[in-house]
């Protein structure tokens, strides 16, 4: 926590200097008024904390219902186990893809403040739906204790619950991509003092997710399995109120990026103008003194890179584009073209000063695009085939809570004489190795591996995403172990026929999955958030979180798929297949061991693409009217 504190000491240091003294950020932040932000008064740890626990309260009431939702669907509503798993699968699903939505919103429209604030409401409304559709004794079938020969739910009871968890699933994809996005900009990139703080602000921020699963995992499982799901569900409905009113009461003090219109316009113009230029020769050396570039206040530019050179044709001058006129015009909005003949681009660089902004007529955008543009699409290309890779892992992940759960359940859960533990508990394993393991990846992993490596953050940023891919193939290993043991004690004591007796194995045996799996997340997990953030240009850093998110979503999908056809294959011919309703005639140790090969599979091919990835260079100085001011 020492970086934690350091910086709140420098923020109390800031505040001491006196007001004509104090610096803007420099980085183009605003403040909710939009005027440039002050760097004594706005962002850093304080305005993260604040962050820090909205998604705390957040995480806790979305995990407060996705935990124990099988557990719910097959005991009040009386679903199928199987039907009651392809049901959280495409809930949880189009929960962590609609962030691609609230993602593209924040960048090109709304900023992620106001996303944020458009989506709490919704989140709102849908968790306090939910929590009358669990209460009110008319929107649920009877109870059926013995779970046999249930009264099904009614259409009307079950279509009022659907849409609460779909209602939902919107405000979690506005809030997703766009409040960790916010907590990475209270940080300047470009700040000596603050770019430490932004390195370890992912690991925190983590701390608060995983703390949200703590809160879920103990008190409101508890409550749902002892007391009952609407109190279960009413109390994180409550907490989430509560994390709306912490969120405004940091609006003062945040940074904010303004929106920069549609990202697929700007993909869209790239594209075509590489096409109408197919037949211009992009030059071969020095090629970055010979593209168009525009230097824009409060924007960093890219640095050329020499992948995906088709691209390149986009900011290539033909004989038409190249006329470009420059005027001076005092009333011009801050931008500089760097004309394509230019001799040395840092010269422009150093050049730009607060004097009147040179401006360029009429350039055409579907014909001629900057080279930081045409970078920005590269980073996008390069990013995709990250994104695919790292699938696998979160199919392993979407185990947590399905088939690890519904393997706990048939195991003994005592703890002591007088005690069973909650079934949706059981991730307690992994969120306390989580919550134990990133402050020693933080200040002891990491100032480790920098001495070996010269890199500020230790590991790469897909190096610490590899490892944790290698640790889910033994966290695929474990499960598969575990479940043998557990159907050989199946057997031995005749519970085949018996899923509603408890098997004589206890449940401990699980820990070792859990915890490898919460290990793996924090280097898989956070890794892809920061790379994702990191890595999408920066006017596309919603998008890019998005992308992370809806990863999640994805596997989610990619799972429902892979069950059915496990099922199918192994169901042919008049056998049983791996994965029945009956979970002691199951052969989830099968499926597991299959996964641990395609997870195998995957991290050969992570590894080729990792090796092919070129990471996003940006120039290190930026032209910010903050700055301009200042001088």
């Amino acid at each position: 926590m020492d970086q934690l504190k350091i910086g709140l000491h420098q923020d109390k240091q800031l505040e001491t200097i006196p007001h004509a003294q104090q610096q803007l950020v420099g980085d183009g932040s605003l403040d909710i008024h939009g005027q440039p932000s002050n760097k004594a008064t706005s962002g850093r740890w304080k305005a993260a904390y604040v962050l820090m626990a909205t998604e705390l309260l957040e995480r806790t009431a979305y995990y407060g219902i996705a935990l124990n939702l099988v557990t719910y669907l097959v005991t009040v509503l009386h679903q199928g186990t199987g039907e009651s798993i392809s049901i959280v699968y495409n809930w949880s699903g189009t929960a962590w893809i609609l962030p691609l939505l609230g993602g593209f919103l924040a960048d090109a429209y709304w900023g992620r403040y106001w996303t944020i604030t458009v989506s709490a409401v919704i989140y709102l409304m849908g968790l306090l739906l939910l929590t009358l559709s669990v209460t009110l004794h008319s929107l649920r079938p009877p109870p059926c204790p013995a779970l046999v020969n249930c009264e099904p739910a009614s259409t009307t009871q079950v279509s009022i619950f659907y849409f609460a968890l779909y209602v939902i699933a919107v405000g979690v994809g506005g809030i997703k991509p766009c409040l960790s996005a916010l907590g990475g900009d209270q940080f300047n990139e470009d700040d000596d003092d603050e770019r430490p703080m932004k390195r370890s602000f992912f690991n925190y921020w983590w701390l608060s997710i995983a703390g949200g699963g703590l809160v879920s995992l103990t008190m409101l499982v508890y409550v749902e399995d002892h007391v009952g799901f609407g109190w279960g569900y009413g109390i994180p409905t409550v907490g989430f109120g509560i994390a709306i009113l912490i969120f405004f009461s940091g609006t003062p003090r945040y940074r904010h990026k303004r929106p920069s219109g549609s990202p697929l316009t700007q993909v869209a113009q790239v594209l075509v103008a590489a096409v109408r230029n197919y037949n211009v020769v992009v030059p071969s050396g020095g090629a970055s003194e010979q593209l168009y570039e525009v230097y824009e206040k409060g924007n960093r530019n890219l640095a050329h890179t020499n992948t995906l050179r088709f691209l390149d044709k986009a900011a290539t001058p033909t004989q038409s584009t190249s006329e470009v006129a420059a005027e001076v015009d005092d009333d011009a909005d801050g931008k500089k073209q760097l004309p394509e003949n230019h001799a040395d681009p840092e010269a422009a660089v150093a050049d730009f000063s607060p004097q009147p902004a040179i401006k360029t007529t009429s350039v055409n955008p579907w014909r001629l695009c900057s080279m930081t543009q045409v970078e920005e699409v590269k980073l996008l290309v390069r990013v995709l085939p990250v994104w695919f890779a790292t699938l696998m892992f979160l199919v392993v992940v979407a185990q947590l809570s399905t088939l690890f759960l519904r393997q706990g359940i048939s195991m003994d859960l005592s703890m002591g004489p007088h005690f069973k533990i909650p079934p949706a508990s059981l991730e307690l394993f992994g969120t306390f190795t989580v919550l134990a393991a990133i402050p020693l990846y933080d200040k002891c992993l990491v100032p480790l591996v920098r001495g070996f490596t010269g890199n500020e953050r230790g590991f790469t940023m897909l190096q610490r995403m590899g490892v944790g891919l290698f640790l889910s193939i033994f966290v695929m290993v474990a499960a598969a172990l575990v479940e043998t043991k557990r159907l050989k004690a199946v057997d031995d004591n005749g519970l085949q026929d018996l899923p509603g007796v408890t098997v004589p194995i206890t449940v401990f045996w699980l820990a070792p999955q859990y915890s490898l799996l919460g290990l793996a997340q924090v280097f898989a997990y956070i890794g892809q958030l920061e790379f994702f953030y990191d890595q999408a240009p920066d006017n596309m850093q919603s998008l890019g979180t998005a992308l992370f998110e809806t990863n999640t979503g994805v596997a989610q999908f990619l799972t429902t798929a892979l069950v059915r056809a496990v099922v199918s294959a192994s169901s042919r011919n008049g056998h049983q297949g791996w994965i029945v309703d009956n979970i002691n005639r199951c052969r989830i140790d099968r499926f597991y061991w299959l996964l641990a090969a395609m997870s195998a599979a995957n991290l050969l091919l992570f590894i080729v693409v990792a090796k092919w990835y070129t990471y996003k260079n940006t120039n290190k100085q930026v032209f910010a009217e903050s700055l301009a001011a200042a001088a």
